[in-house]
Order: structure tokens, then C-alpha cells, then sequence
């Protein structure tokens, strides 16, 4: 606590010679500034004893208040960053998984093998034994492809 006050400042620091002076205080306003410090800390340490050691009539009929009721809730809720934390953050991320939950880019990854799956069901179907049917298809397959050849050149 000593060192924090004005009698810190008196040490002279190791990087004095490599560091520039400073311009913008003279020596008499840089240890007013430096005495200044050192009395608000001070004062800090012995208001916050006064008020916190002991019976803590003062801080009790305080915190009782209707001012004090509303700044300890807020201080309990950290000034409502948690609040302001789930609307910005948290309710919009649950927002867009829950429209993404049915994953639409693995349902477009799903189209080839669904359609597998149906084409399969209508081989299925095909297959029936009689030679006419397996012509016919050949057939069909032999004329989608020779018009995919013709469109694609």
C-alpha cells in the first residue's frame, strides 16, 4: 500500500535514461498529480472499511431502499448484459437452428439416392420374365441416350 501512494513514485524507475521525459507536466504539477493519486486510494481503502466493517447499518438501510433494491438487482444480473446476451446472441442462433433442423443441404444431398431408390422400385417392377419388356427398355435407353448426344453437341 505504501509503494501506491506518492512515496512509489519517489523510486526512480530503471528505464529512466531510455525512456524520454515527459514535457506536458512540470515536476510540481507531476507530484501534485502523484500525492493526489496516492489520497484517493487511500481514502478509497478507508471509506470502503468504514462502510463494510462492523454492523453495516448504513449499507443495510441503503440496500433496503427502493434505489438500492433496483441497483442490486442489476448488479446481480450484470447490468442486464446477460438479458442483452440471450436476445442479441442466443435467441437468433436458436432461431436459425430451428429453421434449419430439417438440414435443407443434406436433403438436396438425398435427391440422387431417393432417386435411386425409385429407380430401383420401377426395375423391380420391370422384371417380370418376358423377354418384349427387356427390348423394350434397351430400346428406350438406346434412344435417350443417342437424344442426349444429339442435344449435347
Amino acid at each position: 500500500m505504501i509503494l501506491s501512494t506518492f512515496i512509489g513514485a519517489l523510486i526512480v524507475p530503471p528505464l529512466q535514461g531510455v525512456l524520454p521525459q515527459t514535457t506536458e507536466l512540470a515536476h510540481g504539477r507531476v507530484l501534485t498529480l502523484e500525492i493526489t493519486s496516492g489520497v484517493v486510494a487511500i481514502a478509497g481503502i478507508l471509506i470502503a472499511a468504514w462502510l463494510w466493517l462492523g454492523k453495516r447499518t448504513l449499507v443495510t438501510s441503503i440496500a433496503n431502499s427502493a434505489p438500492g433494491r433496483l441497483l442490486g438487482t442489476w448488479w446481480y444480473n450484470a447490468w442486464g448484459f446477460d438479458w442483452l446476451y440471450d436476445k442479441v446472441f442466443v435467441k437468433p442462433f436458436l432461431g436459425i437452428a430451428w429453421l434449419l433442423k430439417r438440414d435443407p443441404l443434406n436433403a438436396l444431398m438425398n435427391i440422387p439416392a431417393i432417386l435411386s431408390r425409385f429407380a430401383g422400385k420401377g426395375l423391380v417392377l420391370s422384371e417380370n420374365g418376358y423377354l418384349r419388356w427387356y427390348v423394350a427398355s434397351m430400346s428406350i435407353g438406346a434412344v435417350v441416350v443417342l437424344a442426349l448426344l444429339m442435344v449435347l453437341r
